[in-house]
């Protein structure tokens, strides 16, 4: 191991910030079996069924129309409706008495929460926070964070279920559907911006700041011009950013895509809100992405499922024309330059916007912008949803001939009316698009796709992408096992025993499964070590290989055997294609450091060793650090460009700090100075950070930003960032 690294070693300056207190927890409802009578929307070849919701001028829904009321259309034909049912509940009823719900205050422990069980008295809620987009904004992120406390604690009744899912990361504690407010609350607060990362390029809050492109450098023969960017690498920086935008728009619809899966299981209709700072399926030189094609996969799903994606642009009010001071405009060679900004801001917030509107339009469900109080429209979106009709006609034999997509056309003969309903359906039935149940142990199966788990372990998984010895590349999976929700019995040995079944899948940007595996350990200590897993809890490890480059969501499921209780996470992970020579940093890990400068390093494990026992929580799993410790980061830079002077890689390294979404700390680039490797095209790197003894607890990010600087290279930049904890 090589000498502790200098140019990196400083003292954490953090803010105070008020700490959460604790609060109290729920075991989460386990769902009833779905029954014939609950399912809402039909697609089969004898029978469309489809849910409409109509309201009056004042968005109050109307209750009485009969089948003579309705006119519906597939494709433009007139279809003959043969059933029409309205369906309502004290929970869709109860939707417009929201005032009368308890607030609870800011700070105070708020009272235990009613047991919910999925039905027709309850609602279900979703709610996916779009963090893990390249468009993420502070803005948009505050504005979602504030807008979901107000929900939960003004408008939220207590018979709701609610999940927030956040498509950045995912935990199990955070991913179970709860009546319990102080979860939510908790969950909530974890909503953070996360600067972006890799080539998603460096954006401001809402836009990308304009930047002149030529400099004018004095020399000693006179004044020369200088380009900064040239066309071709204006190109290829863009081409960079499209791809990685693209990947990162379909990793959110996976996301989604895991969640629709997990409520096609629950009964009637779900109502979903995606808050995003924009979903764009155009590229820059206005060509179809192909997340469109995600988009559309995700909708069908969605209709299928009865689900209503409801969609908010969380970036508030703002005026794509005002040009700010951090935008260099010149009017030296073009007096319309500020007009020719404004003109490519406002066409980029209509692309951003164009994703959104989609979903909402296909779903049934309404697109929301403009709005600086997010939890406005979120009431607004759910007094619409008292009730709903349900109108059933037969289908012709054209309809699942060739699998297109037939639309869906629904009027009412009574006028002044508005009708929302989802646009149409692919031509397939539901029994060829609906996932087949899988043979095997089901029950941990059911918990990788369910989104409302039975009550059970609380799972925190950490997940990034690695290559193996051999050169392979591999998801590193290490997920932390609560120590006081593990069940031991006595063995026969006289040691203490724990079983444990694992499940971990891999899944693509279509969430299609492209490795598994299922695994079952018997865990053997003695009762003597019993106190310090109830402290720390158990490491689980685990490589997973991975063939080819994409956007892959890793989901793990673990049983107790004992306790007969379960848990699930899941994370999404990029894998580059490294044979494509683009720089690419591996993701971060960090891990406390002892007297002597060592600290634990994650390497390869087998089924044989998965499981470990932690003596404390500055383990890479854990990342739970006291005051005053020394703390070491390590990575893996790929692809670093070799200086033909010098022979070795030229690059800067920075480092940023970031507490409750505000930067607290930025170091000046620093030349990247890596000790001797036996393969420059995979640099092993580290370095150290010192805790100040007066930090304030709480959650902070890490990001490393590196630059390629080499003559022959393109200026690259890449970053990373990790999240940890300080007590």
């Amino acid at each position: 191991m090589r000498k502790p690294t200098t140019h990196l070693l400083f003292a954490f300056i953090l803010y105070s910030a008020a700490a959460l207190g604790a609060l109290g927890q729920q075991a989460n409802p386990t769902p009833p079996k779905d029954t014939q009578d609950n399912e809402v929307v039909k697609i089969t070849t004898k029978l469309v069924q489809v849910d409409v919701v109509v309201t009056d001028k004042d968005g109050n829904q109307v209750t009485d129309l009969t089948a003579d009321d309705f006119e519906i259309k597939q494709d433009g034909k007139p279809q003959k409706i043969t059933g029409i049912t309205y369906i309502g509940g004290a929970a869709q009823a109860a939707a417009t008495e929201v005032k009368k719900v308890e607030n609870v205050e800011k700070g105070k422990v708020p009272p235990p929460p009613v047991k919910v069980r999925p039905s027709e008295s309850s609602r279900i809620l979703t709610f996916v926070i779009d963090d893990g987009n390249c468009r993420a904004s502070q803005t948009g992120m505050t504005a979602a964070r504030e807008g979901l406390q107000k929900f939960i604690n003004q408008q939220m009744l207590p018979t709701d279920l609610v999940a927030i899912y956040r498509t950045r990361a995912g935990s199990s504690v955070f991913q179970q559907y709860t009546s319990d407010k102080a979860q939510l609350l908790k969950a909530a607060e974890k909503i953070r911006w996360i600067p972006a990362f890799g080539t998603c390029g460096s954006g401001a809050d809402i836009f990308e700041p304009a930047r002149i492109n030529t400099i004018d450098k004095v020399t000693p023969t006179g004044t020369k011009t200088i380009t900064v960017e040239s066309d071709s690498q204006r190109r290829d920086r863009e081409a960079g950013e499209d791809v990685a935008r693209n990947s990162q728009v379909v990793g959110s619809v996976g996301v989604l895509r895991y969640v629709i899966r997990g409520l096609d299981r629950v009964p009637g209709r779900k109502i979903l809100f995606f808050m995003s700072d924009g979903i764009s399926f155009m590229s820059r030189s206005r060509e179809y992405l192909s997340a469109i094609d995600v988009l559309r996969d995700v909708t069908d799903l969605a209709n299928r499922a009865s689900v209503v994606i409801n969609t908010i642009d969380v970036r508030g009010v703002f005026d794509s024309s005002i040009i700010e001071a951090q935008d260099e405009v010149s009017v030296r060679d073009d007096i319309k330059a500020a007009d020719t900004l404004a003109n490519t801001r406002e066409l980029g917030v209509q692309d951003s916007r164009g994703g959104l509107k989609f979903m909402a339009e296909e779903t049934g469900g309404r697109f929301e912008h403009d709005q600086n109080f997010l939890d406005v429209p979120i009431g607004k979106l759910l007094k619409r949803e008292k009730g709903f009709y349900l109108i059933a006609y037969e289908p012709d034999g054209e309809t699942f001939k060739g699998k297109k997509f037939n639309n869906i056309d629904v009027k009412v003969t009574r006028p002044n009316l508005n009708v929302v309903t989802r646009s149409g359906f692919l031509g397939v039935p539901d029994e060829d698009v609906k996932p087949k149940k899988k043979t095997g142990d089901s029950e941990l199966y059911e918990a990788i796709v369910a989104p409302i788990p039975k009550p059970g372990l609380n799972v925190q998984l950490s997940a990034y992408f690695a290559t193996s010895p051999t050169g392979e590349s591999i998801v590193r999976g290490m997920f932390h096992l609560d120590g006081s929700e593990i069940t031991f019995v006595d063995d026969p040995s006289g040691m203490k025993k724990a079983v444990f079944d694992v499940v971990a899948v891999t899944m693509d940007q279509k969430n299609a499964v492209v490795d598994e595996f299922t695994r079952s350990h018997n865990f053997k200590i003695d009762a003597a070590a019993i106190p310090t897993i109830l402290r720390n809890g158990l490491i689980y490890s685990t490589d997973v290989p991975v063939k080819k480059a994409g956007t892959y969501n890793f989901r793990v499921a673990v049983r107790d055997a004992n306790g007969h209780s379960i848990g699930s996470a899941s994370q999404l992970v990029q894998i580059p294609d490294l044979k494509k020579q683009r720089l690419f940093l591996s993701g971060l890990t960090m891990a406390g450091v002892d007297a002597a400068g060592k600290f634990p390093i994650p390497a390869p494990v087998t089924a044989q060793n998965a499981i470990a026992v932690p003596m404390s929580g500055a383990v890479p799993a854990i990342r739970r650090f006291s005051k005053g410790a020394v703390v070491a980061y390590m990575y893996t830079l790929y692809n670093a460009r070799i200086d033909p002077a010098t022979g070795k890689p030229n690059y800067s390294i920075q480092v940023k700090l970031f507490h409750n979404a505000t930067m607290v700390l930025e170091s000046k680039p620093e030349a990247g100075a890596p000790e001797n490797q036996s393969d420059w095209s995979r640099i092993s790197d580290y370095a150290y950070l010192k805790l100040n003894k007066d930090s304030e607890p709480g959650d902070y990010t890490l990001q490393v930003i590196i630059k390629d600087l080499s003559p022959n290279g393109k200026n690259e930049t890449v970053s990373q960032w990790i999240d940890f904890e300080v007590e």
